[in-house]
């Protein structure tokens, strides 16, 4: 048995359903679920997305993907799914660690990191500050955590009180004049510079606590959201669904069409 996070599933032929699935033993794998589509007692509803289980695999010698010929739920995460605004950030959380971590490249680190974060999403009420922590420790993990304390294009800290700019070619809040001209440059205050500061030093119950203004959760918001796409080198597609629904402030919506609809192919 593999424990798994699956991240999504797509029909695959006439019955079967290819599965794409975060190993914490391999790093990301797709399957091929046989006949998935055609009898739902073989799976058992054990391939839905967001859902930690245990899977039998075996290779295929056709291609670089995997049989699945069994599957046992771990945790099914079931408290989110009714949750747009959830949904909208588990997914785009997914897809962060999706295209940023190589593929068949196992991070023990990174799969608790995930898991973790799906309990808290779970259980947890929508906290933008606490959220937006989770992903720059999440870019941390996938090597690429920004930088919110020393300027990276000078090295210099930033002053306290002092205003900075968020360059996604230098990987953090920089001073202005070491900011390139060209692209993004969301500016942080320094109110949202200490907290991220304060925040990253602490962890749940604490982190839930902390509150930003609007205009500071939509400094960090763009921030982050800048790097994220620098990062990717093209559109985020469950970044741009996830600031459509407004995940940060939305209240509960259970809607699901939008968010089918916004999915990678």
């Amino acid at each position: 048995m593999i424990r798994s996070l699956l991240l999504k599933k797509y029909p695959f032929g006439e019955a079967d359903e290819l599965v794409v699935f975060l190993s914490r033993d391999m790093g990301w794998m797709r399957g091929v679920a046989k006949n998935a589509r055609k009898s739902r007692i073989r799976f058992g509803g054990h391939l839905e997305p967001f859902s930690l289980v245990d899977l039998v695999l075996r290779p295929r010698k056709k291609d670089d993907l995997v049989w699945i010929d069994d599957s046992q739920a771990i945790k099914g995460f079931l408290g989110l799914r009714s949750d747009l605004a959830k949904v909208a950030l588990a997914s785009y959380f997914f897809e962060i660690a999706l295209r940023l971590q190589p593929a068949e490249q196992p991070d023990e680190t990174l799969f608790d990191f995930l898991v973790a974060f799906l309990e808290t999403l779970e259980t947890s009420p929508l906290n933008p500050v606490r959220f937006m922590l989770d992903e720059i420790r999440l870019l941390a993990i996938l090597g690429y955590g920004p930088s919110f304390d020393l300027c990276p294009g000078c090295g210099i800290a930033i002053a306290k009180g002092e205003n900075a700019v968020f360059s996604p070619s230098l990987g953090g809040a920089a001073h202005a004049w070491c900011a390139p001209e060209s692209g993004p440059r969301p500016v942080l205050s320094p109110g949202t510079l200490a907290l991220v500061r304060r925040g990253l030093q602490v962890r749940g119950d604490a982190a839930q606590r902390l509150r930003l203004s609007r205009k500071g959760v939509e400094e960090l918001r763009a921030a982050l959201s800048a790097f994220v796409r620098y990062l990717r080198g093209r559109e985020v597609n469950s970044l741009a669904f996830m600031e459509k629904v407004d995940a940060w402030t939305r209240k509960k919506n259970t809607g699901r069409r939008d968010y089918d609809a916004c999915r990678d192919p």
